[in-house]
């Protein structure tokens, strides 16, 4: 069969031809195959990019503010010499710790008299020249716009401590007043009563010495009869009746004795009342001395701080209203306004009696509080004249560290927050005391808010005047709606997270509350188990279709550019 068949076919292939037909096959069987594969590549999808994402979950979030200041002491006292008098003791030095009560200087007073009315001789001629040093120290600080710039601030802050300094006399006076009235009641009450028991204590005495004197006489008859039984029994006389009549003495002298033992207990009670009342007449007639009172000792010290504040913004309003009013205005240095504090402590010294001094130089001075020698300029043997400089504490009980937040961060401090503080290798809680409410610059001209965080727990490790790390906490919420931190996006006018939506893009305005170092709190746009997109890698954007990758994963990861293909 085969061989019929190939007799029939063309002379053109049975003389060999048939070699040139090989090409047109193989050129067919490619063209199929590539017909094939671009037949298989159109009906196998594309691998869609992935995106990191992350579930929406709830978290616990404390947000803090971390800064840094400097530890600074919240009180300090500077000690003026008492006294015209040669130093014989100065053993402290600028670092040395003090406790209450030791001895910071102590006097030579053997030539105390002569100096100090030498001193008096002098006072004049200190005051003048300390007005002439004033005036060739001062330099000229800034223009007059300045100045007045400064004014409106100063006359606000003068008006509010004569507000409160005004306020702290009402209250002194008003309590001086309550604890008067409220004496001179106990007092009268403590009275009332104290009559009443020692009239008490008079009738029991009374009652007391009755029945004592009924029991003696019973006592009395009953040695008499015990004679008279003697005497019958002597002359062989029935004696049972005198017996029974002694027996019977007896018995009421014995019976007599609870109702005295009673008489004496309540004569024991009643004497311990009377001395008690005794003691609260004492004490509530010392109540209402206004020295001896918690409360307005207190503020005592706040209206002496306070009316020192006053003097101080007074002066300073004074010279910036006078600088504001010239064409250049003048600012008074460090050392004239020293100058100026001593002959301020001249004048009060100058209206002691010559007694006084004397015995204020024996006693010297004496450290009133815990503390840090902060300034110690004088020696041992100087001389020192009233109203010198000798020496500065610094409180280490009562610090504080001053530090400064950004304009992102200010509005997030509150008075009352706690924070942690870290001073070299040693950590303390601390609470925020105080925020100014005026910007100030810092070295790099952006507007800063100063604050103060007091140290709540301060001990010997405390070093004055170093840097601290400080982490005030400003909020904190249990179990919220969060996400991480670098999920949220902020626009011009909103806020924003993009997540995936249905495997599409899409851009979720969100509502933010507090945010901690890892999380940021969702108050409304998104809830749990939603997913939001991490980082929105180059070249995405919404409205692309994508995979889901959790976040921080690389595997199976493309780009935008790898769907464009």
């Amino acid at each position: 069969m085969l061989r019929k068949n190939k007799e029939n076919l063309p002379d053109t292939v049975k003389t060999g031809k048939k070699k040139k037909k090989v090409p047109l096959i193989i050129g067919g069987v490619v063209v199929a195959i590539i017909a094939v594969s671009f037949a298989a590549s159109k009906m196998t999808p594309k691998a869609l990019p992935q995106v990191p994402v992350s579930a929406v979950t709830k978290e616990d979030l404390t947000a803090k503010v971390d800064t840094s200041g400097t530890v600074e002491s919240l009180r300090t006292k500077t000690y003026f010499s008492p006294v015209n008098a040669a130093i014989a003791q100065y053993p402290l030095k600028v670092g040395e710790v003090v406790k209450p009560g030791d001895s910071l200087v102590a006097f030579d007073v053997s030539t105390l008299e002569q100096d100090n009315q030498k001193a008096q001789l002098n006072v004049s001629a200190t005051v003048n020249g300390s007005k002439d040093s004033m005036a060739k120290a001062a330099q000229t600080q800034q223009k007059a716009n300045e100045a007045a710039g400064k004014v409106p601030t100063l006359q606000a802050n003068v008006d509010s401590y004569q507000e409160y300094v005004a306020s702290l006399k009402t209250a002194i006076a008003d309590r001086t007043r309550e604890l008067s009235d409220w004496a001179k009641q106990t007092s009268t009450d403590v009275s009332v009563a104290l009559t009443q028991a020692q009239a008490d204590l008079t009738k029991l005495q009374q009652d007391l010495e009755a029945q004592k004197g009924e029991q003696q006489q019973i006592n009395a008859q009953a040695e008499e009869l015990q004679a008279s039984i003697a005497e019958a029994k002597k002359n062989n006389q029935d004696t049972a009746d005198l017996e029974r009549q002694m027996k019977d003495l007896k018995a009421q002298a014995e019976n007599m004795e609870p109702a005295i033992d009673d008489l004496t207990s309540q004569i024991n009670d009643k004497s311990d009342e009377v001395t008690q009342l005794q003691i609260d007449q004492i004490e509530s007639q010392s109540a209402s001395d206004p020295t001896t009172d918690a409360q307005i000792v207190e503020w005592q010290n706040e209206l002496e701080s306070a009316t020192t504040e006053l003097s101080e913004l007074q002066s300073e309003l004074a010279e910036q209203k006078s600088l504001a009013d010239s064409a250049d205005g003048v600012q008074v240095t460090e050392a004239a306004k020293a100058q100026m504090q001593a002959t301020n402590n001249i004048a009060e010294l100058e209206a002691a009696t010559l007694e006084e001094l004397l015995e204020k130089g024996k006693q010297g001075l004496q450290a009133e509080f815990s503390g840090i020698v902060s300034k110690a300029d004088a020696s041992q043997g100087s001389a020192a004249t009233q109203g010198m400089e000798l020496i500065t504490i610094a409180s280490n009980e009562e610090v504080a560290v001053n530090v400064t937040v950004s304009k992102y961060d200010y509005d997030k401090l509150k008075e009352g927050q706690k924070a942690s503080i870290t001073i070299a290798d040693h950590t303390y809680k601390g609470t925020v005391s105080r925020i100014s409410k005026m910007a100030t610059t810092n070295e790099k001209g952006a507007p800063v808010i100063w604050a103060e965080v007091k140290i709540d727990n301060p001990d010997d490790n405390i070093f004055l005047g170093v840097e601290a790390k400080v982490s005030i906490e400003t909020g904190s919420a249990k179990g919220v709606v969060s996400v991480p931190a670098n999920a949220v996006n902020t626009g011009k006018d909103s806020t924003f997270c993009y997540v995936v939506k249905d495997g599409v893009i899409a851009r979720q305005e969100v509502e933010t509350g507090i945010s901690s170092s890892e999380y940021t709190e969702i108050k409304s746009g998104l809830k749990p188990g939603d997913s939001v997109i991490t980082e929105l890698p180059d070249g995405f954007a919404e409205g692309m279709k994508v995979d889901e990758a959790a976040a921080g994963s690389t595997s199976g990861a493309q780009t935008a550019d790898v769907v464009k293909e």
